[in-house]
C-alpha cells in the first residue's frame, strides 16, 4: 500500500512538472531530485547522498528538501563522525535559506539538530538558544516541542542549572505524554534520575530508575537502556558502591551491543569501565580496555577525548605515574572548562589537588583544592537546591496521578486522573503559592522601606556634609580672601586710584554676597526671624516681585540646627519662585502657634504638578526641602494648581 501511494505521488509530481511547462532538462532534474529525496530519507547515514541531494535541492530552489536533508547531515555529523566541527560550516551555509522554507516544522527540526551539534561541541549557551528556536518553530507539533525542551533540560543538567533543568524536563514529559511517545517519555524520566543523582537525591533516583527498568521489560530493544545503566553506575560511585558500579557499567556495555547508537556510546562506556577498574585496583582490566580504545583514533579524539583522558589519568594515578596523571588531568580539566560541565570540572580539580599533594607540590595542591571547594559551594548553592526541591515535589505529585497501562507488548502513556486527591493537592498548592506570594510581598515592602530609609539617611547625610562644607568655605572666604580684599580696598583709597578702589569694593561686596549665600552669618548674629527678613529684603531688592512678610520672633524657641534647615527651606522656596513661578506677589509668614512653629510661603504664580514632580524626582530643590523637613521632624504640605499659584507650609512641632 505504501509503495502504491509513493508511486501515485511520484506520478502527480511528474504531471505537475509537465503542466508548469518545465523544459525537458528541468523535468529530468526535478525527477532526479524526487528520487534523491526518497533515497536520502531512507539512507540518512550516507553523507555523499545527502550532500548531493542538498546541492540539487538548492539549485532547484526546493528549500524545504534542502533544509530537511541539511538537518539529516548535521545529525550524521553528531552521531557518526568525530569531526563535528564540519557541521558548523553546513549550518552557516543553510541559515540564509531558512526564511524560504514553507514547512516551519522542517526549520524546527533543523534548529534541533544544530542545538545537538553545539551540545556535543560543549557550546552550551548556543545549544540552549537553538533548542529555543526549535521550540518556537515547532508550532503545533507536540513531538518537536517535547524534544526541544528535553534537549534543553539535558544542557541545563550538564551546566549545573538544576532548577531550570527540572522545569525543562517536566515540560518535555508533559509533551511526550500528550503525544503518546513512550520512548521519549522514558528517556525524559531517565534524565530526571540523572538530575536526582547529581543533587544527592539517591533514594528518589533509585526509585525512579527501578520504575523505568520495570517498564522497559515490556519494551523491546529500548535504545536508552545502556544510558540508564551508565547513569546508575555514576550514582553508585558517589555512594562508594563499587561492585554495583562495575556491574552497571558491564550491563551498559552488554545491552549497548544491540543499540542503534552502538558505535557512538561504546567508547564512552568502555572508558567509564576502565576508570572504575583503575580506581578499584584492577589495572590489567583497565589497561585492556584502554588498549581497545587506542586502536581506533576516533575513540580518543573529538567528543570522546574527555572520556579517554579520564581513563588515562586514573590509570596513571593507579600506576603512580604522577607526572603523567597531572598532564592528563590538566588536559581533561581544560576540556571540561571549555564546555562548562561544572560537576566534571569539580572532579578534575579534586583529582589534580590529590596528585599534586602526592608529589609534594603543596602550592598547586592548595590552588586546585580551593578551586574545587569554591565550585562545590556554587554547585550546592542553597537557591539551586531549593528550586530543585520545589520542582521535584511538583514532579512527584504529578507522577502519582498518572497510571501506566500495558497492552500487547507496548506501553501506553500515563494519563492524568482527576481525583479528589489531585484536587486537594492542587488546592493545597494554591494555598502555599498564595502564602508564598503574600510573604514575598511583605518582604518586598520591608526591603523597599529599608531601601527608602537608607536613601533618606544618605540624602540627609549629604545635606549635613554640604552645610559643613559651605560653612567651611564661607569662613575661609571671610577670614582670608575677605580680609585681603578689605585691605586692598583701603590701599586703593589711599592711593586715590578711584577705578581700582571701585573694583576692589565691588569685588568685596560680591564676595560677601557669595559668603552669605554659602552660610548665612546673619543667622548666627541676628537669629532666624531677622535672617529670614533680611533674606526676603534681599530678594525683593533684586526682583520685580512684591513681597509681604509676617514674621514672628521664634529665635528662643528653635535650636541652631532647626534654624538652619528652616532658613534653607525658605531660601530654596524663594529661589524656585523667582526662577519658575512667574509670580507677581509673595507672602512669607513665620507664625508662633501653640506648641508649634509654622512657616508659610504663598505665591500667585503659574503653579505646578506637585505629585508628578515629587514622584519622578525632577526637582532637586523640592527633594532638598523634603529631606530637610525629615531631618528636623517637620511636616511639609505643598498645595499647587496650574495657573492658581502655590502654597508651601512647614509645621515644626515643639
Amino acid at each position: 500500500m505504501k509503495k502504491n501511494i509513493k508511486g501515485v505521488l511520484f506520478f502527480c509530481m511528474f504531471l505537475s512538472c509537465s503542466y508548469l511547462g518545465f523544459s525537458q532538462d528541468d523535468k529530468q532534474e526535478n525527477l532526479r531530485l524526487l528520487e534523491l529525496d526518497s533515497l536520502s530519507s531512507s539512507n540518512v547515514k550516507n553523507d555523499s547522498l545527502l550532500r548531493e541531494t542538498i546541492r540539487l535541492a538548492k539549485n532547484l530552489k526546493a528549500y524545504d528538501i534542502a533544509v530537511k536533508h541539511s538537518a539529516n547531515l548535521i545529525k550524521y555529523f553528531n552521531y557518526e563522525t568525530s569531526t563535528k566541527e564540519e557541521g558548523l560550516n553546513l549550518v552557516s551555509e543553510t541559515k540564509p535559506i531558512l526564511s524560504s522554507v514553507k514547512n516551519k516544522e522542517i526549520v524546527s527540526r533543523f534548529y534541533f539538530e544544530v542545538a545537538d551539534l553545539h551540545y556535543y561541541l560543549g557550546e552550551f549557551e548556543d545549544s540552549v538558544k537553538n533548542y529555543d528556536s526549535s521550540f518556537f518553530y515547532a508550532n503545533n507539533n507536540v513531538s518537536l516541542k517535547g524534544l526541544s525542551r528535553f534537549g534543553k533540560g539535558i544542557v541545563y543538567v550538564d551546566n549545573g542549572e538544576f532548577g531550570k533543568a527540572s522545569l525543562a524536563l517536566q515540560e518535555a514529559i508533559a509533551f511526550f505524554q500528550e503525544d503518546k511517545d513512550t520512548l521519549n517519555w522514558l528517556n525524559a524520566k531517565n534524565s530526571m534520575t540523572i538530575l536526582y543523582g547529581k543533587n544527592g537525591f539517591y533514594n528518589e533516583e533509585a526509585k525512579e530508575r527501578d520504575e523505568i527498568l520495570e517498564l522497559v521489560k515490556t519494551y523491546k530493544n529500548f535504545p536508552s537502556l545502556p544510558l540508564i545503566y551508565y547513569n546508575a553506575a555514576a550514582s553508585t560511585n558517589k555512594l562508594n558502591q563499587q561492585k554495583k558500579r562495575i556491574s552497571y557499567l558491564k550491563k551498559a556495555i552488554s545491552v549497548n551491543e544491540s543499540s542503534e547508537y552502538k558505535d557512538f556510546f561504546k567508547p564512552i562506556f568502555q572508558a567509564g569501565l576502565a576508570v572504575a577498574y583503575a580506581q578499584n585496583d584492577s589495572l590489567s582490566k583497565a589497561k585492556e580496555l584502554i588498549d581497545l580504545l587506542e586502536k581506533n583514533n576516533d575513540n580518543t579524539t573529538g567528543f570522546n577525548r574527555a572520556f579517554y583522558l579520564d581513563a588515562k589519568k586514573q590509570m596513571a594515578l593507579a600506576q603512580k605515574k604522577y607526572n603523567q596523571a597531572i598532564d592528563y588531568g590538566l588536559d581533561y580539566l581544560k576540556l571540561k572548562q571549555s564546555s562548562q560541565e561544572y560537576e566534571e570540572i569539580q572532579e578534575a580539580e579534586s583529582f589534580l589537588a590529590k596528585v599534586y599533594k602526592l608529589i609534594g607540590d603543596n602550592n598547586q595542591a592548595l590552588n586546585h583544592f580551593e578551586k574545587f571547594t569554591e565550585l562545590k559551594d556554587s554547585i550546592s548553592n542553597i537557591q539551586k537546591t531549593r528550586v530543585l526541591s520545589y520542582y521535584q515535589t511538583l514532579y512527584e505529585t504529578e507522577k502519582r496521578d498518572l497510571k501506566i497501562a500495558s497492552q500487547k507488548q507496548d506501553i501506553d502513556l500515563l494519563e492524568a486522573q482527576k481525583k479528589i486527591q489531585t484536587q486537594w493537592v492542587v488546592f493545597g498548592s494554591l494555598v502555599i503559592v498564595f502564602v508564598f506570594i503574600f510573604l514575598s510581598v511583605l518582604r518586598s515592602k520591608k526591603f523597599a522601606k529599608k531601601a527608602q530609609k537608607q536613601q533618606e539617611l544618605f540624602s540627609q547625610h549629604i545635606l549635613a556634609s554640604q552645610e559643613q562644607e559651605r560653612n567651611k568655605v564661607a569662613m575661609e572666604l571671610h577670614d582670608s580672601v575677605g580680609q585681603q580684599l578689605m585691605l586692598l580696598t583701603r590701599r586703593a583709597k589711599n592711593t586715590q586710584d578711584n577705578t581700582l578702589h571701585e573694583l576692589a569694593a565691588a569685588t568685596l561686596t560680591n564676595l560677601r554676597a557669595v559668603s552669605h549665600n554659602l552660610y548665612p552669618v546673619v543667622l548666627k548674629r541676628l537669629g532666624f526671624s531677622q535672617a529670614v527678613q533680611e533674606l526676603v529684603n534681599s530678594v525683593d531688592e533684586n526682583s520685580d516681585v512684591f513681597f509681604t512678610t509676617e514674621i514672628a520672633n521664634v529665635d528662643n524657641i528653635i535650636d541652631e540646627d532647626q534654624s538652619l534647615h528652616l532658613y534653607r527651606i525658605v531660601q530654596e522656596t524663594l529661589q524656585n519662585i523667582i526662577k519658575h513661578a512667574k509670580a507677581k506677589s509673595v507672602i512669607v509668614a513665620v507664625n508662633n502657634l501653640e506648641n508649634k512653629i509654622e512657616v508659610k510661603i504663598e505665591d500667585n504664580g503659574v503653579g505646578f504638578n506637585y505629585k508628578e514632580a515629587s514622584d519622578l524626582g525632577k526637582s532637586l530643590g523640592l527633594k532638598s526641602i523634603q529631606e530637610r523637613c525629615k531631618m528636623i521632624n517637620a511636616n511639609l504640605i505643598i498645595n499647587s494648581k496650574l495657573g492658581e499659584g502655590t502654597t508651601l507650609k512647614v509645621t515644626l512641632e515643639l
